[in-house]
């Protein structure tokens, strides 16, 4: 029907421009304008014509409407339903993750308190669950499913810096000056997007800012985790002293190209699921305070301006210096104002 509707227009605009060109013959009576030479029904065709032209245009936004309708729809109820089946811990410490649904299951993993997880099902009281590479049962008092608010609330946006060398800086400009550097594989939290070029981040200095160019700005959240890896604070500190003779940088994150000390803390525990501020001070606040007396290994111990890890028998593991790096020390060389415990 298209293709004939097509032909038709064809052959009466043929017509229409060989009588206004002159082409045909004009009739006796010179009075009569070309439009009046038109033959019978000719101007009616093209009106006929224009208007099935106006309604195909027509039903086709109609479609393309109904189509981006449809689609945003779809997405909408993608998002709905992947918010309906996302779990979040709420415990004081760690869940366990069982291997079935009844308490006398294998643990074969934790849930630390904000990690999340994917729900799959239900079985008696449990959700059947997957979380980062642990797959299992969760006991469904300790994990609340579908809050949006809640889910987004522990969604961690971190920058990761993608070149060898990245300025940090106090205002989002190249005329600003540089509070620190940054190397390849650090990470940052992103505290603000707005800035066109820019990303605002915290930094162990405080609020910085660097080039969009070269991070790449991701949406994490924690996960659960084998149990070896929170096994409690003894795992912490032996993964800290792993990176004894490593190099010492200010603003670093880095455990084996450079950290500062707070970056050296920060990072030890993000392997096992833990996310504290780039910052000593900030470091001073997490977990809960024990005394000095009751030190235990993977302990943080804070000092003015300074954090370290407590490893026993009276020494720490901390980046201490650009001269010495990530080293072991006395945990009394310096006023203690702070014992922080993590794991318990």
């Amino acid at each position: 029907m298209k293709e004939r509707r097509m032909k038709l227009t064809a052959c009466l605009l043929a017509g229409a421009i060989l009588f206004s060109a002159g082409a045909v013959p004009a009739l006796a009576d010179e009075t009569k304008s070309n439009a009046d030479l038109l033959p019978a029904g000719f101007s009616l065709a093209l009106t006929d014509i224009e208007t099935d032209a106006t309604d195909e245009l027509s039903e086709d936004i109609q479609r393309e409407a109904e189509e981006a309708a449809a689609a945003q729809a779809a997405a909408e109820q993608a998002e709905a339903e992947a918010y309906a089946k996302t779990g979040v811990a709420v415990v004081n410490d760690y869940v366990n993750v069982r291997s079935g649904s009844s308490e006398d299951s294998e643990i074969v993993g934790r849930m630390e308190n904000h990690a999340v997880a994917q729900v799959e099902g239900e079985e008696n009281g449990w959700y059947r669950i997957t979380s980062g590479s642990i797959s299992g049962y969760v006991k469904a008092d300790y994990l609340t499913v579908g809050d949006r608010e809640l889910i987004d609330s522990v969604r961690i946006r971190m920058a990761e810096v993608q070149t060898e060398s990245l300025k940090v800086r106090t205002e989002p400009t190249t005329e600003a000056s540089v509070q620190m550097l940054v190397t390849t594989g650090d990470q940052l939290e992103v505290l603000d997007e707005s800035t066109e070029g820019w990303v605002k981040v915290a930094t162990s200095e405080g609020e910085g800012y660097v080039s969009s160019d070269y991070v790449t700005v991701a949406d994490t959240y924690l996960s659960a985790k084998e149990p070896e890896e929170v096994s409690g604070g003894s795992a912490v500190a032996d993964y800290g002293l792993q990176f004894v003779g490593n190099p010492y940088v200010w603003g670093g994150t880095s455990l084996t190209n450079g950290a500062d000390c707070s970056g050296f803390v920060m990072s030890v525990y993000a392997h096992f699921g833990v996310s504290l501020p780039h910052s000593s001070a900030a470091q001073r606040n997490v977990g809960r305070e024990v005394s000095y007396s009751e030190a235990q290994p993977g302990d943080i111990i804070c000092y003015s301006g300074h954090v370290a890890i407590y490893i026993g028998g009276g020494q720490i593991v901390h980046a201490a210096n650009e001269s010495t790096g990530i080293t072991v020390s006395s945990a009394t060389y310096n006023n203690i104002l702070s014992v922080r415990r993590i794991f318990d």
